[in-house]
Order: structure tokens, then sequence, then C-alpha cells
């Protein structure tokens, strides 16, 4: 899911597991933050061979995310997801700009 990709800090995100031939026991998630800690994941059975995965990150940074079943890693695992603090996002001043017309600016992050 995009949750999987890129999400903000301090939002509530998740991502699902499809098609899972097992229980929430068979299933692990661990995030591991940038500086090494570990985030905490919250794994939900939704029915039907699908289960939700919940986080919540705190810093900025690209996090890694660890999806087991049956203790082996699942292909792809571990998967990067890009944190991204929106307050810390500034766009500089655009000295050409016109209404309704195109522009070039420089975003900071």
């Amino acid at each position: 899911g995009q949750c999987l990709a890129a999400t903000a800090v301090g939002k509530p995100s998740f991502f699902t597991l499809s098609n899972v031939s097992g229980n929430i026991e068979d299933i692990e998630v661990a995030i591991d933050s940038p500086s090494g800690e570990e985030v905490s994941a919250q794994v939900q059975d939704l029915g039907s061979g699908t289960f939700k995965a919940e986080f919540c990150p705190k810093i900025a940074g690209e996090h890694q995310i660890y999806i087991s079943f049956r203790e082996e890693q699942v292909p792809g695992s571990p998967f990067a997801c890009k944190v991204y603090n929106v307050t810390a996002i500034k766009v500089r001043e655009c000295v050409k700009g016109i209404v309704g017309k195109p522009v070039t600016f420089l975003v900071e992050t």
C-alpha cells in the first residue's frame, strides 16, 4: 500500500497483507527507525485472509519494515518506508511567479 512507501511523522499509517493462508500468529511485523529504535506495529485480522498492520512513526527518515510469515521473510522484505516531517518542508519565495502561469521553485526538506 501507499503507506508502505511513504508516510508522515506522527500520522497513524497502515498497510494490508492479502491472500494469507494462515492466522495472525503466523505474521510478524518489525519496523526499525533510522535511529535504530523499533517502531511498534499492531496486526489485525480483517478476515478472509487479509491482515492490517498499523504503525505510527515518530521521526523522519527511511524506516525498514520487516515482514515475516511463519518465521520466514516475505519476498521483498525489508521494505523501505520514507517518513517525512511536513512541518520541516519550506517553499522559498518565488520572484517571477505570475498567477495562472507555470512556475519553478525550490522546496527544502
